[in-house]
């Protein structure tokens, strides 16, 4: 299998609006910087190789430099890019330009582990030898993508917000690639309401 990149889209300011009725500005932006954390914990017990933040915003050299010593004494690559853009614009002008598999993993997966990860990257169920590719879609409880492996991007284009599970689905199909859904309580728990927490108090670990 050919090495996979891991995507890490991050909006560091004024992050999850939608918790501001119970979560203050501050409070908001240290729970994604936990769930970030958790989630390049998770890829490192993945032993993946090649991570690439792409923030909304740029950070603060410390903070770069505290993401980064995650992974120091092991072989993994970790940079950030700052693109201000729409996520979409973003994401897709990345794909184009992009020559190896790519799993896009939302920032504020707080529940998401190693088993996920793995389960993402791994060879498909049914191979059919298409060469547009392959992708695998780990939906969110309300219907959007929390995770999503392209095998070949200059092929893809994603297109997040609402139900953007069935699009990232109906794209896949447009473009004549092979598309599995991953289900998984711990991928699939997102974070953007107050009553999403309740998760975090029952199934979370460590500081979440």
């Amino acid at each position: 299998m050919k090495t996979v990149k891991t995507v890490i889209p991050y909006k560091p300011v004024n992050p999850k609006s939608r918790l501001s009725a119970v979560f203050s500005e501050k409070d908001r932006k240290k729970f994604v910087e936990l769930s970030l954390e958790n989630v390049l914990r998770s890829l490192k017990e993945s032993k993946m190789e090649q991570i690439e933040i792409i923030s909304k915003s740029p950070l603060h050299p410390n903070e770069e430099k505290r993401i980064k010593s995650i992974f120091d004494g092991t072989d993994t690559e970790i940079s950030v890019l700052t693109d201000t853009r729409d996520l979409n614009a973003a994401m897709n002008d990345y794909l184009k330009k992009s020559n190896c598999p790519i799993l896009i993993v939302m920032a504020d997966l707080a529940l998401m582990d190693k088993k996920d990860i793995e389960a993402m990257i791994s060879e498909p169920f049914s191979k059919n030898g298409r060469p547009e590719g392959f992708v695998r879609i780990a939906p969110g409880k309300d219907g959007g993508t929390n995770m999503l492996y392209i095998q070949v991007p200059k092929y893809y284009e994603v297109n997040y917000y609402g139900e953007s599970c069935k699009k990232h689905k109906e794209e896949a199909e447009k473009r004549n690639c092979a598309c599995e859904i991953y289900e998984s309580f711990s991928a699939a728990a997102d974070m953007d309401e107050p009553e999403d927490l309740e998760n975090i108090l029952i199934h979370g670990s460590g500081e979440l």
